[in-house]
C-alpha cells in the first residue's frame, strides 16, 4: 500500500527516543503560532500513532509535516528532519514525474478539487474556474498549469494526498509508495 504523509510522520516519531519525543511535545505546546496545541491534548498521547493523529488533526497532513520538521530542527533531531523532508519530497517528485499520466487518467477531479479547497490550496474562485471545464483532462491540466505552480510544494503534497485517498488503484499502478 502506498505511504501517506501520516505514515511518514508515524515513522519519524517511531524513530525518536522517548527523551526526544518529550522534547518534541514540549516544544509543540510552546509554539506561539496558530493553530496551537493544548497541553491537555499532549497528555492524552500514548504512542506515535496518537502523536501523528494530533499533528494531522491540528495542522492538516501538509502543515503537520512542515511543523514537525520545524520542531525537529529546533530540538536538534536533524537526522529525522532530513528523513521526513526527503520522504515528502519523493511525493512531490512523484507528482512531477507522473504529470502526463495523471492528466490523462484521473477521472474524479471534482472530489480532488473538494480536497484541495478544504486544505486551502485553492481558493473558491480557482475551484469554480476549474470545475467549469468540460472534461476531466481539461480540469487536471488546469490544476497543473495554475494551481500546482502557485501552490508550490504544499500544492503537490496536497494533490498527492488527495490522489492517494481518492484514486488508490491509479496511484498504485503508477508506483506510489
Amino acid at each position: 500500500m502506498a505511504r501517506t504523509l501520516k505514515d511518514h510522520l508515524i515513522d519519524t516519531f517511531d524513530d525518536m527516543t522517548q527523551t526526544n519525543v518529550k522534547k518534541f511535545t514540549r516544544k509543540l505546546c510552546d509554539r506561539s503560532q496558530e493553530p496551537r496545541v493544548r497541553r491537555g491534548a499532549i497528555e492524552k498521547i500514548e504512542d506515535s500513532l496518537d502523536l501523528a493523529d494530533l499533528m494531522v488533526d491540528t495542522f492538516t497532513s501538509i502543515g503537520a509535516v512542515t511543523v514537525t520538521i520545524e520542531i525537529l530542527q529546533a530540538i536538534n533531531c536533524n537526522e529525522q528532519a532530513v528523513s521526513l523532508s526527503e520522504a515528502t519530497e519523493q511525493n512531490q517528485q512523484f507528482i512531477d514525474k507522473h504529470r502526463i499520466q495523471l492528466i490523462e487518467r484521473v477521472r474524479n477531479v471534482d472530489a480532488i478539487l473538494d480536497e484541495l479547497l478544504e486544505k486551502t490550496i485553492i481558493s473558491q474562485e480557482e475551484y469554480d474556474k476549474i470545475r467549469s471545464k468540460s472534461t476531466p483532462t481539461e480540469k487536471m491540466r488546469e490544476i497543473f498549469s495554475g494551481t500546482m505552480i502557485s501552490a508550490g510544494n504544499a500544492g503537490k503534497l496536497a494533490l498527492y494526498e488527495a490522489l492517494m485517498k481518492l484514486q488508490p488503484p491509479l496511484m498504485k499502478d503508477l508506483g506510489a509508495q
